[in-house]
């Protein structure tokens, strides 16, 4: 983990909500829980109010954009594992954000499981942070986690919330998701892009479009009536058939891409 700026920890230390924040993560995930393979990326908490989300660094620079100009940044095929969330931190309400890859629909599931942490005594250091260990499950699996007092922000990555202190780490015992604090920063509201339109659905819903998405991946572009064609790796017009198209990639989404956070919501392929 990188370290902790000491000097702005020492600012923060005593915040309290309606503070505006932004907490960098590094996220370790393993995207084929049946391989070693770890894939690094970072994601921001933005706390703003009384209100936060958490998305990839990718997503906030592709929100900026869309709040700027109407159009966002491409995104990647496999958009089944990514962890978009908002929060609304006066009423409880968590909503996990989903854009597909192809026509960016955004659709919105509300996460309303209770997390009934369990705090352990047991303290360690980690960076300049004093923190204490907390456990809790959630989605199929059982997480661990390790919260600072001292940052007075009951929040967390993804949907991870409620401790009585900022939560620097946390990570599932399969070790498939790992979630590191790198950075405090300041927010500012030309910063913080909240979505605001898109569907509402049920975990059932999104299996749905998870099983469309696998069974034919341009699905949405089929569905909507627009003309497209399909690229090769170099840009070109690809020379291959509709079908060996979706093979190779439902062979790729097997190797990449399928291991969702919530083991107890994942696709069962068909």
């Amino acid at each position: 983990m990188k370290k902790l700026i000491f000097g702005l920890l020492i600012w923060i230390s005593n915040v309290l909500y309606g503070q505006n924040i932004t907490c960098l993560y590094e996220l370790k995930f393993r995207p084929n829980q049946n391989k070693d393979s770890l894939v690094s990326n970072t994601f921001y908490l933005d706390i703003y109010g009384k209100q936060s989300i958490f998305r990839s660094e990718l997503e906030r620079k592709s929100d900026s954009l869309i709040e700027k100009s109407g159009l966002g940044l491409g995104r990647n095929m496999f958009f089944i594992t990514d962890l978009f969330v908002k929060k609304n931190l006066e009423t409880g309400d968590v909503q996990k954000i989903i854009i597909t890859s192809t026509m960016r629909s955004r659709f919105f599931i509300s996460i309303d499981d209770k997390l009934d942490w369990k705090i352990v005594n047991e303290k360690q250091k980690i960076g300049d942070l004093y923190c204490q260990k907390a456990e809790v499950d959630y989605g199929g699996r059982h997480w661990t986690a390790w919260f600072a007092e001292s940052v007075n922000l009951h929040e967390g990555p993804y949907i991870f919330n409620g401790l009585p202190g900022l939560i620097v780490k946390i990570s599932d015992s399969q070790l498939d998701y790992d979630f590191n604090l790198m950075q405090l920063r300041n927010v500012i509201k030309s910063d913080f892009f909240i979505p605001r339109t898109g569907q509402k659905i049920s975990w059932q819903d999104f299996q749905k479009i998870m099983q469309n998405y696998y069974d034919d991946p341009f699905y949405e572009l089929k569905s909507s009536g627009m003309k497209y064609v399909i690229g090769d790796d170099k840009g070109n017009v690809s020379t291959l058939s509709p079908k060996t198209i979706v093979k190779k990639f439902q062979t790729n989404f097997k190797d990449y891409g399928n291991n969702i956070l919530e083991t107890d919501k994942a696709l069962i392929l068909k």
